[in-house]
Parts: C-alpha cells; sequence; structure tokens
C-alpha cells in the first residue's frame, strides 16, 4: 500500500505491463497473407549487407511491419496510410514482420490519413547531405549522421560499436535529450525566467521529438521532458518514479505489442534501474571515494583538486554503470546471447567524449570536429583483440534477474524500515 500511495502512476503501469504480457502470451499476434491497409510511420535507410534501401515502417492490423524498397525504387510518398492489393508477412519476431507486396501490387492512398513519416525523412536526408558536405572523411561523416538523425549508415561502425558495448551512444534516446535540455538551458538561462525558460525549452525539444520520431526510447525521454518542465510551470516537482510510470502507461496503451520490443525493454530497463539504484550505490561507492564539502576542497592544491573531481566522476559513472546494468545485463543476454566485458571498460570515458564531441558539432567547430572524430572512431574500432571476451549463456541471465529482484527487495524493504524508525 506504501508504494501504491507514493507512486500510483507506475504502480498502475505495472499492472498494465502485467496486463499486456499476460495477453501477449495467450494471443499471440498473427498476421494473414492478403490485401493490407498499411499506416507509415518512419522512413528511414537501412545499410544492408550489399546495398543501402529504404525501409518504411508501420503498422498492419496493429503488427509492426517493414517494406523495403531500393534506393532508385520509385517509392510511395510516405505521407498518408495506403491500401496495398496484396502481400505476403514474413515473421521477424513478436509482433514484427517483413510484409513483402506482390509485384505490381497497388498502392492506394486513404484520406484523412496523414502522417509526418515523410517530412520527418526528407529533414533527415537534408541534414545528412549538409553532415556530409561538411565532412570530407566518410567514417566520420556517417558518425556524425548517425547522432544527429539516430540512422547509422555504416554496418562496419555499428560493429564495431557493439563489440565495445557503445551502441547505446548512438540510438536517439534520454542521453541525447539532457544533452540538448543541457545546451539550450546553459545558452538560454542567463536571459529566461525558469518558467520561461521550461516553456521555451518545451516547444523546442517539442520540435526535435516530432524530428526524430516516436521510437520506444525517445517517447519514453519526451514523456519525461514534457512532465517536468510541465511540473515546472504549474509549480510541482513528480517523482522519477511516477514520470516513468506515466511513460510507460502512454506506450503499453498505444501500442500493447511495445513490450516485446527490444529497444522498449532496454530503455525502461536502464532508466528503472538509474531510479532505484543510483543513489544507492553512489553512497555505498564514497567508502571508496568520499565526498568532501566545498570548503574543503578550496583549501586542496589545484593537483588534489584535479585528483579529487577525477575520483567524484568516477564515483557518479560507476554508480550509474551499475545501476543500468541491474536490468539490461540479463536483457542483453536474453537478446543478444552475450555481453562485451570492455563496455564497463569504455562507458567510463566515452560517453564523456562523445558529450564534447556534440558540443564540437553544435558549435560548428569542424576543424577539431573532425579530428576529435576520428580519434573517437580509431579509439573504438582499435580495442584490444586480447580482451574481446564476453559472458554467454541464459544462466547468467537468471542471475541477472534473481540479483536485480533481489536488491529490489533489500532496498525496499530498508526505505520502509527508515520510514518507520
Amino acid at each position: 500500500m506504501y508504494l501504491w500511495r507514493r507512486y500510483p502512476a507506475f504502480c498502475t503501469s505495472l499492472f498494465a505491463l502485467f496486463g499486456a504480457t499476460i495477453f501477449l502470451w495467450i494471443h499471440p499476434p498473427h498476421l494473414e497473407e492478403g490485401p493490407a491497409i498499411f499506416h507509415i510511420e518512419e522512413v528511414k535507410r537501412r545499410a544492408g549487407p550489399i546495398q543501402t534501401s529504404i525501409v518504411y515502417i508501420g503498422k498492419i492490423r496493429g503488427k509492426t511491419c517493414h517494406i523495403y524498397f531500393h534506393p532508385d525504387q520509385k517509392r510511395p510518398v510516405a505521407n498518408t496510410a495506403y491500401h496495398i492489393s496484396y502481400g505476403t508477412p514474413v515473421k521477424m519476431g513478436v509482433g514484427r514482420y517483413l510484409f513483402k507486396p506482390e509485384k505490381g501490387a497497388v498502392w492506394t492512398p486513404l484520406p484523412k490519413h496523414s502522417t509526418l513519416a515523410e517530412w520527418r525523412f526528407q529533414a533527415k536526408e537534408k541534414v545528412r547531405r549538409h553532415i556530409h558536405s561538411r565532412f570530407k572523411k566518410r567514417e566520420v561523416a556517417h558518425l556524425m549522421v548517425a547522432l544527429a538523425t539516430g540512422n547509422l549508415e555504416n554496418r562496419l561502425l555499428a560493429y564495431q560499436f557493439q563489440v565495445v558495448g557503445l551502441s547505446h551512444l548512438l540510438a536517439i534516446s534520454g542521453f541525447h535529450f539532457a544533452l540538448l535540455t543541457f545546451f539550450l538551458s546553459t545558452l538560454l538561462k542567463p536571459f529566461l525566467p525558469e518558467k520561461v525558460l521550461a516553456a521555451v525549452l518545451l516547444v523546442l525539444l517539442g520540435g526535435y521529438f516530432f524530428y526524430m520520431g516516436s521510437a520506444p526510447s525517445i517517447s519514453r525521454a519526451w514523456v519525461g521532458v514534457v512532465i517536468y518542465f510541465v511540473g515546472i510551470l504549474l509549480g510541482y516537482r513528480p517523482t522519477p518514479l511516477n514520470t516513468l510510470g506515466v511513460a510507460l502507461l502512454f506506450a503499453i496503451l498505444g501500442d500493447p505489442l511495445v513490450i516485446a520490443n527490444v529497444g522498449f525493454q532496454l530503455s525502461f530497463g536502464a532508466t528503472l534501474g538509474i531510479i532505484l539504484f543510483y543513489f544507492p550505490f553512489e553512497q555505498k561507492l564514497r567508502r571508496f571515494f568520499p565526498k568532501r564539502p566545498y570548503e574543503m576542497l578550496m583549501k586542496m592544491n589545484l593537483f588534489d583538486q584535479c585528483g579529487y573531481l577525477v575520483c567524484t566522476y568516477l564515483r557518479k559513472v560507476v554508480a550509474l554503470q551499475g545501476a543500468v546494468l541491474i536490468f539490461t545485463f540479463p536483457l542483453v543476454l536474453i537478446h543478444f546471447g552475450s555481453y562485451p566485458l570492455l563496455a564497463p571498460i569504455y562507458n567510463l570515458f566515452c560517453p564523456l567524449l562523445f558529450t564534447a564531441l556534440l558540443a564540437l558539432f553544435l558549435l560548428h567547430l569542424d576543424f577539431l570536429t573532425a579530428p576529435f572524430a576520428s580519434f573517437l572512431i580509431s579509439l573504438i574500432a582499435e580495442a584490444p583483440k586480447r580482451y574481446l571476451f564476453e559472458i554467454r549463456g541464459s544462466v547468467w541471465a537468471l542471475v541477472g534477474i534473481a540479483s536485480a529482484f533481489l536488491l529490489m527487495l533489500f532496498f525496499y524493504k530498508r526505505r520502509v524500515l527508515r520510514r518507520k524508525s
């Protein structure tokens, strides 16, 4: 009852998640061949082993479907829904299909149906062409396009990031929303009062959301941003768990099958881990990296101050990684079968370096951005091969799930005991 009173939105979202999971287990989604109404949600470039394709992502009878086009092929404009005269679905996963329209199939646009997919694709194409004109080195241009649009076309670069556990830096998520919020608020805060700043940031980040699309990680970050800034405008501060619960409810009510999406599971799992375990882990790590009062810090010499700042950074980053891994570690093992052991090491410093890279890119300091991006690509591509070990097996996934459950139980009981005392 304590949890329900304090975190009603989060508890409600857990019931919705449980209900959606049971429904998905009892009634697994199935799509038959034949005519279909295709509601387009996203258009993007997808790098294949031979060539890059244009892929339409949308819904057919509530199931997520992908339809591929050759880059030079004439394709229907993705600004509305279409009735496809005939096609064959090929199952790719739970609620996910590759839909193959019959050769010569007729695409009939449906009236009173509109989507921003084509506008979003064309906007990203303009950004893509602009970045390729700014950076002549192909790998650098591909990396900056991925950071600006969330779409990485270089398969080799994607593999190199995956090997060292840095794929999350290329997927637009709360990390990118937080960075953009930090840059914009730093720029505008000296000129605007708090509530006006919140309203302006809400509009600017709303434009960024419509530009990026409604992937699970992006939607979760956007809902969190909306709740936070609306709270400032109305004079209240929502709790992180309730904010996450509202985002989870929006996602499940919008599409119950989203619970089978790997990106959805990793995004919400990582956020839940940070909310529940970051501060307890950070407090435990103060035994090794103690926190000093500001007055003591100012009495230190410059070398000791730098050392203290490095230790503070390590304490926070290690606590953050530990919190994120509580839920994402078993999920990664379940879905991908392995977890790279170099990931914790690279995640100690790479997010900070990529933050600096984004700052240089936004400031149009290309004479620094290009060599710095090349350095980061080399740092990742030339990871020491002898240390590229991986944890494999479903047993470790079960251990991770059990550990996450026991930690949640431990911290919950500890919090309840503290409130009673």
